[in-house]
């Protein structure tokens, strides 16, 4: 019976280190899971951005649809991509029907129709350039913006919706996460796990690619062929076995087609 009940322990031991040790090796496996869904949920969001960004914007004069700040590894870039008309699906654009003046708050335009209290747009004016603003209301022939114009525009000058969309890494609860901030309202937390947020912009005809961390003028952005992100996503938690924190990383080339 000791003999019996001896072995019966001896096994009951084992059976329990080899359950901690597959336990501990499952939650790894999950941790390594969820790293790599971090990187790759990045990487998707960040595509289908930079691809749309300009979209039913004007692609002429100063380049409006991006806008980047260089962290060295956590960087931050601004996109502002166009909106529809949720009726029929075509870009919400109007023109103005009276010159407004760098003092003034009221736009006279030809349509209102789809823009909404709120809703910021892109006015542009003389020689090609814009500026952007934030809808305070809507008449059926005016758009009234927050504070003044600063600059004058003239009768014709385009009146486009947009959306901005500011990317960034914040810490919260000690993980770092990539947020995004729409409209310039507060940062809302995208994807738990993102430690670097590195791009790069491709100018010029690729070759040769001309890389650098941040385009420094207008002339420059408007030459963006091709944005390099590279990202490195780390686990919420430490490993089980060990600790540290699992991390991998990743580089992906994206072409904006709005820009080009």
């Amino acid at each position: 019976m000791l003999v019996a009940l001896a072995l019966t322990g001896m096994a009951m031991a084992l059976f329990v280190r080899d359950f901690g040790f597959t336990v501990q090796t499952r939650r790894e496996m999950d941790l390594v899971a969820e790293t790599q869904q971090a990187l790759h949920a990045t990487h998707a969001f960040l595509t289908q951005e930079l691809r749309q960004a300009g979209a039913c914007l004007p692609n002429n004069g100063e380049f409006i649809a991006l806008e980047a700040s260089d962290g060295g590894v956590t960087d931050e870039i601004l996109l502002r991509i166009g909106v529809v008309d949720r009726t029929d699906l075509t870009c919400l654009t109007t023109v103005l029907t009276q010159d407004a003046e760098d003092d003034e708050s009221l736009l006279r335009v030809q349509d209102t129709t789809g823009f909404e209290e709120g809703q910021w747009i892109y006015v542009t004016r003389i020689g090609g350039r814009g500026d952007p603003f934030r809808i305070a209301s809507v008449g059926s022939d005016w758009l009234q913006i927050e504070g003044v114009l600063g600059a004058d525009y003239v009768v014709g000058g385009g009146v486009y919706g947009i959306e901005e969309r500011s990317y960034a890494i914040q810490t919260l609860g000690g993980i770092p996460v990539l947020t995004v901030a729409i409209d310039g309202d507060e940062p809302q937390p995208l994807v738990a796990g993102v430690e670097e947020f590195d791009l790069r912009y491709r100018l010029g005809a690729c070759p040769p690619c001309t890389a650098v961390d941040e385009p420094a003028t207008s002339a420059e952005w408007r030459s963006l062929r091709e944005v390099e992100l590279r990202v490195v996503a780390r686990s919420t938690t430490v490993k089980p076995q060990g600790g540290g924190f699992i991390r991998v990383d990743g580089t992906t080339s994206i072409r904006p087609r709005n820009l080009l």
